[in-house]
């Protein structure tokens, strides 16, 4: 009984955790974005990017490159067509 309620517990915590998100700057205007922490850029991918305000954004990755300390990726915004360079620091 004593290991149910330690699992029961570990649960309760483990659901109540906020989400981990990971941010990055767009480069053409300096504005903060945030994207899930786990996601994976690969280029045609549709992704889920977040404004400071949480505006939700898809964006197709149409390319990326990984500098060892960052992430740097070009998107298309889906909706509008506008393109930007997005850098996320490791």
């Amino acid at each position: 009984m004593r290991l149910t309620l330690s699992a029961l517990a570990l649960s309760v915590i483990a659901l109540a955790s906020p989400a981990f998100a990971m941010d990055g700057i767009n480069t053409d205007t300096g504005d903060t974005v945030t994207v899930d922490d786990g996601t994976v850029f690969k280029v045609g991918d549709i992704v889920t990017l977040y404004d400071t305000e949480g505006t939700e954004m898809s964006v197709e990755i149409k390319a990326l490159s990984d500098t060892g300390t960052a992430i740097d990726i070009d998107v298309i915004d889906q909706d509008s067509g506008d393109a930007a360079s997005i850098e996320f620091t490791k």
